[in-house]
Order: structure tokens, then sequence, then C-alpha cells
């Protein structure tokens, strides 16, 4: 049966009527593939601590007492104590699993290490029915199996969803706008495309493994280059085929970059949500370093939100009929050609994203308002109460009942516990708010930091 769809921007959805055992499983991203997991983890740095951005979800999203939160490492006690007794936010209970004893729960007990057989008991013991994830993969539906539990998707709901080239297909199936695209299985194939592509006009292109994440899974090229296997990492090929996409920039005569929108979604049982329109911000090699709402060129002459809707709406109803149950984010492109507008999907994230976490957090705190969140990275390295005492001594940090402020919601730490990068949200009713919310901390000499990656 065909999902309902409702459209409530500005406004949170209503979330599992359930309670969860979550797992911050952020390592099964890619389904298997190890060899992209290492390059995730090298390039992005400290992956086991970005589960804690969990901490002020869970209870958002899942609306019944006693969630569980499973995380690598413990969360920081100082955001913990002012997402409480500042924030006024329910917290669920934390325990601790570490990845590689995680990935021994989906196997058999007899065979597991004496750390997963404790793990595995103390689960054993809760009364919550249902897990979760970051990702559905088999190790999680084997250990609900295993527990007697169920989870709340599948695991081919899950990975259809992030998959690029099953929504590519998807697409041009609906006659909806897409990228110039070619499947490619081997070298040959990868150079033949390329070649269609510099005839068209094209100075450059990408390749995308289907399943990929923060940039991590594509790769770009000159449009005219000739590759050779050693261009490729094998994980490239782990799913089989790649997609070799057309590079829509403005080295093409006629075309315009306006922004890199999304919609953020919920698929429920019977139900989705489309429930805030953000755009992205993103480095030089499109890598995620922050979002904003509402998307700021909406204000420039370029309100395109109509056509994101309806085009969110049909992804919305794919993803449902395939199975994906959970939040989500639709990635758009957005151009000027010829004085046209031209509006492309690039991506689905089947999942909790990058822009999940503001996007509750400012919904919970400040509905219908604007919103930013950067990734700042800071030299030297601050130990976590002189930065929180440091953004409340100079009046920035949120409380519930203002109208403007900073809402820091995780903190990556080094290995003596000092913060390397922090995720801080910037509330206000309008954007001018937000912006002048960061040049206040931009202006606080305690505080020396640079944008980073997510």
């Amino acid at each position: 049966m065909a999902a309902e769809i409702h459209t409530a921007t500005g406004h949170l959805p209503p979330f599992w009527d359930k309670s969860v055992i979550f797992f911050a499983n952020i390592l099964s991203l890619f389904y298997g593939n190890l060899a992209e997991t290492e390059v995730l983890k090298k390039e992005v740095g400290a992956l086991e601590t970005y589960g804690s951005r969990l901490l002020p979800l869970v209870d958002l999203m899942f609306r019944q007492k006693g969630n569980i939160l499973i995380l690598e490492v413990a969360p920081d006690r100082h955001l913990v104590d002012y997402f409480q007794n500042e924030l006024r936010l329910t917290l669920p209970e934390v325990r601790i699993i570490p990845h590689a004893v995680y990935a021994e729960l989906g196997g058999e007990y007899a065979a597991m290490s004496a750390a997963a057989k404790q793990a595995f008991d103390d689960l054993k013991e809760l009364d919550n029915q249902w897990l979760d994830g970051y990702v559905v993969d088999n190790i999680l539906i084997r250990l609900a199996g295993h527990l007697g539990k169920k989870t709340i998707g599948t695991r081919e709901g899950s990975r259809k969803g992030n998959d690029k080239m099953l929504l590519q297909r998807f697409l041009e199936s609906q006659g909806l706008p897409v990228f110039e695209s070619h499947e490619a299985g081997d070298i040959e194939e990868i150079n033949a495309a390329m070649r269609r592509l510099a005839v068209h006009g094209y100075h450059e292109a990408v390749i995308k493994a289907p399943i990929g994440a923060s940039g991590v899974g594509m790769i770009k090229f000159p449009a005219q280059k000739v590759c050779v296997a050693s261009d490729f990492p094998e994980y490239i090929f782990f799913e089989g085929k790649v997609l070799v996409q057309g590079w829509l920039d403005e080295h093409i005569p006629g075309v315009q970059v306006v922004g890199s929108p999304s919609v953020q979604l919920f698929v429920g049982l019977d139900e989705a949500y489309l429930y805030d329109v953000t755009d992205q911000i993103l480095s030089a090699d499109s890598i995620h370093e922050g979002n904003v709402a509402p998307p700021r060129f909406f204000s420039e002459g370029h309100d395109c939100r109509a056509e994101l809707l309806r085009q969110a709406r049909i992804i919305a109803e794919w993803l449902h009929g395939e199975g994906y149950r959970g939040p989500g984010s639709i990635d758009f492109q957005v151009i000027r050609r010829d004085g046209n507008l031209e509006i492309r999907v690039c991506e689905v994230n089947a999942r909790v994203t990058g822009a999940t976490y503001p996007a509750l957090l400012a919904r919970t705190f400040l509905p219908g308002g604007a919103w930013m969140m950067r990734n700042i990275r800071f030299d030297p390295q601050h130990n976590t109460d002189n930065l929180l005492g440091v953004i409340d001594d100079a009046g920035l940090l949120f409380r519930p009942g203002q109208d403007t402020g900073i809402l820091p919601f995780n903190f990556n730490p080094d290995s003596e516990g000092r913060v390397i990068k922090g995720q801080f949200l910037f509330l206000s009713a309008d954007m001018r708010g937000c912006e002048e919310s960061i040049r206040r901390m931009q202006a606080v000499d305690k505080i020396k930091g640079v944008y980073d990656r997510d």
C-alpha cells in the first residue's frame, strides 16, 4: 500500500511510538565494505565519537520511555549535564559496546568472546522489543533474531534506500530530471562513458560507488582523462558496477550553481513526513561541512520550494515501497541555466544524517525558525567545561525560551579528552540572528577554530 505523504516543514513529525535499543553502528555504514570503511575512518577521524550526537535525539525519535543508546565510547559528561539540566531534554540510557564486540553479536553465542557474551546477556535482559541503528545491517538482523526482538526496518530496505544506482534507475523511470549517467563494470566501460560525457560538453566526470558517504566512494576526474586500474581503489567496485556521471558546474557555459538543498523526511509504517527544507554547506570538493535552514537562496529570487517538495514526495513513496523505515534526507542540486531553474536529486541518505541532528533539535526548540549547523575544529584544543563556560560567559549558550543562541550538541575529543572538533547549532528567529551568533563566537579571543568537514 502506498504511503500517505505529509508536508509540514518547520515542525517535527510524529516519530515512533515505541521504545528502542539504538546502536550507533556508524562503522556499518557501508554494509560490509571494510576497505571503504577504513578510508572513512582515516578521512573523518574519531568516528567512534560521532555516535554521541544521537544522545539528545533518541528520545525525540522514539516517544516511549526506556530507550537505550549503544555507543562505542561514553558521551561527554558536561554535554550530558547541559542536555538534561539546561535544555531539559530526556535522554536514553547509555550502554557502551565497542564496534569489534558489536560485530561478534551476530554470530553464534558459543563462538563469542567473553566481552561479547556479556554484552549479549545484558541485551537479553532488556525489555525493549525493537532494535535500530544508523543502518540495519546483517549483524543487527541476526542479533535481533538471537534476542527474540525485532528491527524497525529491514536490511534490504536500509541498503536499497542508500543505493545511488537504484536511485538513478528509479529517477529515470519516473521521468524526473537526472544527471547524465552511465553504468560501468570495468575500466573500459568507465572510459567509454567518460568519452561520451566529454563529447556532451562536460569538463569533469564523477565515478560513484553505489554505497558511499561523506565523499568516500566518489572520485572526480577530468572528462578527457583515460583511466587505468590504479586510479581506483578496489572498494569502488565492491558492489559491482559504478555510476559515471557528468559533473554539472559553472565550467559549463550558461550554468550558474544556485544551491545544494536537502529535504528532511521521516518514513513511518504507513505515512511519510517532509519536515524541513535545508541547504548544505559544501567544500570545494562537495564534502558536507554543515547545513542551514531555510536555504538562503530562497530569499535571493530562487525559491523553488514547491518543486523540491514535489520531487521529494515521489522519493518518499519510493523509499517506503523499498521497505525503508526511519529518518533520512534527499539531497538536490539547483542550477540556473540560460535563465531557467533546474532541480535534480543528487542522492538519498536513508538514515540519521548530518542534517537530522540539527533539524530535530531546531524544530524542538524553535519551530519555524532559522538555524545553521557548523563543524568547528579547534586549535588549541579545549577542555569541555572550559569551552561551554566560554560560550556561556559570552552570553551565547542557548537555553529554552530564548529566541537566539548556540547549542553545542557533540564534541570530538582527542586521546586526552580535549575537544578537537565540535558540532554547533546556531538558532534564531531568522538567518541574520544565526549569522550574528557566529560572528560573536568568532570574536571571542579564547575560541580559535576553523570550519571543518562533517
